[in-house]
């Protein structure tokens, strides 16, 4: 039955400060920039232009001494606390779900797998993601069904502008979707409860029926289910009057806890994450909620601490257009970053200390979709890795990259539309970032990192310990200079510990860091042409090995890019992708279309059996999984760890018993 579904004025006029506004419904749309020679007509994740790279510095800087404390406590570093590979992760609008993830949960889509294959190989974890954004506060979850079978259905007002929240109605089939999906690669959730169209005085029943079935069929591969989106911009977005404060979000996040508490039925109480505040509204940041008593108040309750940030915005308010060619360098070194994670370093201090873990949970390089150039280009991809870092140095656990629609700039990766849809995918430059950072952290779940601040703000780096001993460098040269005249070498110093007679060194690579399409990480490419991935990467991988004389080694950094030093073999291997780690379920399919695989054969096939366990969403499906498959041949690699066995409530069909009824 059709739940009634709360209604809420964007306002998105009156928005003034930055903030993420997701554009939907969307066409095409025309951007022009300074550096580009001519206009481009069409979807933003298509968008073709290039800006120009910053001027060199002169004179450059060629050498630099990265003096590595071996007694890391005893030299004044903090170290941060323990990071796991898998620490930048996505954060999927809702919106959108359907068309990254898949239609339903009998079709997966087998270069999304691919992207998260490569991630979960080298983290040794599943990819951590989120589902949710401000589509999720207009959300209802419909327990009978889309009447099509589908897991999204989209709705518009007429009058709706292109930067209007769509209405969303989602089934069941999006979490047996998300479920399928973990089922093969380990990934873990993140889920959005709808929060801000529900008055005080007469909550939805329907956001504890949420939560009771992204529980119940998601199991522990759901870390926590967050309650809200930008709370901090209500006001601003006309979803709460003017004399709605700080105080008031904490009274209606008890209350809605309350609800979900004691309607949901729920399998776990440790359940809820927030504040997800964004854009240090003043009076509403995230040491003012702390300052309600939010956090401990909801100590037994709360899964994560969360926040949002974008460091601009290109929501052209009032007018206000930004250009991104003049706001390029912003990017392009180690200041932004540091500045903008030290808004959180108090924070994220009580939040450990209290015992929890803070995640930033949706960030990217620019909300309203990103820039032109900007977004997508390798120089974003070096920024969204030093950005990455600097949020472990300050104790956060996770960062979300937001991937929205066709209409967006700064996507890791973009499904093809519609008319297009058996082509393959576009990879966006972020997408490296997550491969770096995997590496950079490796699948020991043992890695704490410094940064080695003050550093020439164009050359960061950073250290990485396990059981305090130094086992990585990490290397930046924001730097364009095809000339070779910017290359300098970090000359490595672990006063006069012993260090092996070699390192190893990965490079992140490309000639400008305005590039989009020629990006190699440690030799092997996505591919950045349009409609041209599998999710897969080709190429050689090269490892290169530096021979050490005297407790010291002599690294080139080509300007621009990143190197990984690798200190150990071991510290190498953890940060490989292991012989026997993927498992390929080819389609054997040539041409457009959806190739059927039964049960029964991909048990028979290519490499290692999927769990046996696949989910279902009726008792009465045919157990077979739909791969849609494009212009070429695809095989989905799954990485495959030691699969978890459900508990018994998950195994399809679901008997477990509940109260709740869908409105």
């Amino acid at each position: 039955m059709w739940a009634q579904v709360l209604l809420f004025a964007l306002g998105a006029a009156q928005l003034g400060r930055a903030a993420n506004i997701t554009l939907y419904n969307v066409v095409a749309t025309t951007t022009t920039t300074a550096a580009a020679d001519a206009t481009y007509t069409g979807l933003a994740a298509y968008d073709t232009t290039v800006l120009s790279a910053p001027a060199a510095p002169d004179p450059p800087t060629t050498a630099l001494t990265v003096s590595i404390p071996i007694d890391v406590w005893g030299s004044g570093n903090l170290l941060s606390i323990k990071q796991k590979g898998n620490f930048l992760g996505l954060s999927v609008e809702l919106s959108v779900a359907e068309n990254v993830l898949g239609s339903d949960a009998g079709s997966l889509k087998p270069i999304f797998l691919n992207y998260l294959a490569n991630i979960r190989n080298r983290a040794g974890a599943g990819v951590l993601i989120r589902v949710g954004g401000n589509t999720q506060e207009k959300s209802t979850i419909l327990v009978d069904g889309l009447s099509d079978g589908s897991s999204i259905d989209k709705m518009y007002n007429d009058g709706d502008t292109v930067t209007t929240t769509p209405i969303i109605n989602y089934s069941l089939e999006l979490l047996y979707t998300m479920g399928n999906i973990s089922a093969l690669t380990d990934t873990a959730w993140f889920f959005g409860l709808s929060f801000n169209e529900s008055a005080v005085q007469s909550q939805s029943p329907n956001v504890p029926l949420a939560a009771h079935w992204a529980q119940t069929i998601l199991g522990d591969y759901l870390l926590g289910t967050a309650m809200g989106n930008e709370p901090d911009l209500y006001v601003d977005h006309s979803d709460r009057d003017g004399n709605w404060t700080v105080n008031d979000y904490y009274n209606e996040f008890q209350t809605m806890r309350d609800d979900i508490l004691s309607q949901g039925d729920l399998l776990k109480t440790q359940f809820l994450m927030g504040p997800s505040v964004c854009c240090q509204t003043a009076g509403f940041d995230v040491v003012d909620v702390f300052n309600t008593g939010w956090l401990t108040d909801n100590l037994e309750y709360l899964s994560h601490v969360t926040v949002q940030h974008y460091p601009t915005n290109n929501c052209q308010i009032n007018g206000n257009v930004i250009d991104a060619q003049s706001i390029f360098p912003d990017f392009l070194n180690h200041t932004n970053p540091r500045e903008m994670a030290a808004l959180y370093t108090a924070s994220a201090q009580e939040v450990v200390a209290q015992g929890k873990e803070i995640l930033m949970l949706e960030t990217n390089t620019a909300s309203c979709g990103g820039f032109a150039g900007l977004s997508d280009s390798f120089g974003a991809a070096m920024w969204m890795v030093d950005w990455s870092l600097q949020l472990a140095y300050t104790n956060f656990s996770a960062a979300l990259m937001h991937v929205g629609g066709q209409n967006v700039y700064y996507n890791p990766f973009t499904p093809p539309p519609g008319k297009y849809k058996n082509y393959g995918w576009t990879t966006g430059s972020i997408y490296y970032s997550a491969l770096i950072v995997a590496e950079v952290f490796g699948s020991s779940n043992n890695s704490q990192i410094i940064d080695l601040w003050p550093a020439a703000d164009f050359f960061p780096q950073y250290i990485i310990y396990e059981d305090g001993l130094p086992v990585r460098a990490v290397l930046f040269n924001y730097v364009t200079d095809g000339s070779g005249g910017s290359d300098y070498t970090a000359n490595l110093s672990f006063n006069g510990s012993t260090i092996g007679d070699t390192v190893s060194v990965r490079y992140f690579r490309a000639a400008s860091v305005s590039e989009q399409i020629n990006i190699t990480w440690a030799g092997q490419t996505m591919g950045g042409y349009q409609y041209a991935s599998d999710g897969r990467l080709s190429g050689e991988l090269t490892t290169e090995q530096v021979t050490c004389s005297n407790g010291e080694c002599a690294i080139t950094v080509p300007a621009p890019s990143i190197a990984v030093v690798f200190f150990t073999d071991q510290a190498l291997a953890d940060s490989s992708v292991p012989d026997d780690a993927v498992v390929s379920y080819s389609t054997s399919i040539i041409g457009s279309g959806k190739a059927t695989i039964a049960a029964g054969a991909m048990i028979t096939g290519n490499g290692i059996a999927p769990p046996k366990w696949i989910y279902t969403s009726a008792a009465t499906r045919s157990q077979q999984v739909q791969i849609g498959v494009g212009v070429l041949a695809v095989t989905a690699a799954i990485a495959l760890g030691v699969a978890r066995a459900p508990p018994e409530w998950l195994k399809p069909p679901h008997t477990r018993s509940h109260t709740l009824s869908n409105i």
